[in-house]
């Protein structure tokens, strides 16, 4: 079976061109140092490493709220922490006046600081975390707290929602970062309490101030509770946490291995062609040679 010179000469360009193509691909992953520059150079390798693209960018996203999280709930704790010493100092307070020593004028004068500690107890539940307010629900940039006289005491009103500020911390997993005041403080009876102990000091009350006194005593466990509380969700953000590092470290391995090019393999591969294209280009020249006038001779 005799092979026309031209069928020759086309398979041999054809050759040539194909190697010409594969260095160039070669010397582009070489430069980038990614497997993947185009959509043609591996379909199915594409999908994937987008798919651990998308499922990275997820992660990091999990990340970064849990970032804010963090920061939320170490902020709630302080401030809780906070709340507890003004609980605290009250009941100091409200145990010296309820001594039968104290006179009307003393309790006036401790009245004044109960005023004091109602204010501080306020500001501290419009305590922000950047521009938003930790316990105003979802009405983060709206001050949840101010106060207000009811029933001729002095007390504050909740102006946030009724709904808990949440974070998602993974695939259908949110966890709650800020309790919302209504729940959190107005429960508490702290408010009211510090109201009646003014109240009480100013009527020089001591029946009134001991009733306050016992209340005291709930609010300080419900105020407790609630930093328990927290340190429960702070653990639990930290355990979620140390997870996803592990998962991050091996997304980007996994995408590492799709994406980033084996030079060791690659360089191997450069040499493979280099030397088959150059010996296309040498197998070339002698078809060319081949003419008639070489028989003739």
């Amino acid at each position: 079976m005799r092979i026309a010179t031209r069928s020759l000469y086309h398979s041999m360009q054809e050759r040539i061109l194909q190697l010409t193509d594969d260095l160039k691909r070669i010397n582009e992953k070489i430069t980038s140092g990614k497997n993947l520059n185009r959509p043609s150079d591996d379909p199915l390798s594409l999908i994937h490493s987008l798919a651990l693209q998308n499922n990275l960018s997820q992660l990091e996203q999990y990340q970064r709220n849990m970032e804010r999280g963090e920061s939320w709930l170490n902020l709630t704790e302080s401030a809780l922490n906070e709340i507890l010493k003004v609980v605290e100092r009250a009941q100091e307070m409200a145990i010296q006046m309820a001594n039968d020593t104290q006179s009307s004028e003393t309790r006036g004068y401790a009245a004044t600081e109960m005023g004091h500690l109602l204010d501080q107890a306020i500001s501290i539940g419009n305590t922000r975390l950047g521009g938003s307010y930790i316990f105003a629900g979802y009405r983060t940039h709206r001050v949840p707290f101010s106060k207000a006289v009811v029933g001729g005491i002095e007390t504050a009103q909740y102006e946030g929602d009724s709904n808990d500020f949440k974070i998602l911390i993974g695939k259908d997993e949110d966890l709650t970062v800020g309790k919302n005041g209504g729940t959190v403080l107005i429960n508490s009876m702290i408010f009211d309490t510090l109201g009646r102990l003014k109240q009480a000091l100013e009527n020089n009350d001591r029946t009134g101030l001991g009733q306050q006194i016992d209340q005291l005593k709930q609010v300080q466990q419900s105020i407790n509770n609630e930093i328990a509380d927290v340190g429960a969700r702070i653990s639990r953000l930290e355990g979620k946490k140390e997870v996803l590092v592990h998962l991050h470290l091996d997304l980007k391995e996994r995408l590492s291995q799709v994406n980033d090019v084996d030079y060791a393999r690659v360089i191997v591969d450069l040499r493979q062609k280099e030397t088959a294209y150059q010996a296309a280009l040498l197998s070339s020249t002698r078809i060319a040679e081949l003419t008639i006038l070489n028989y003739i001779r």
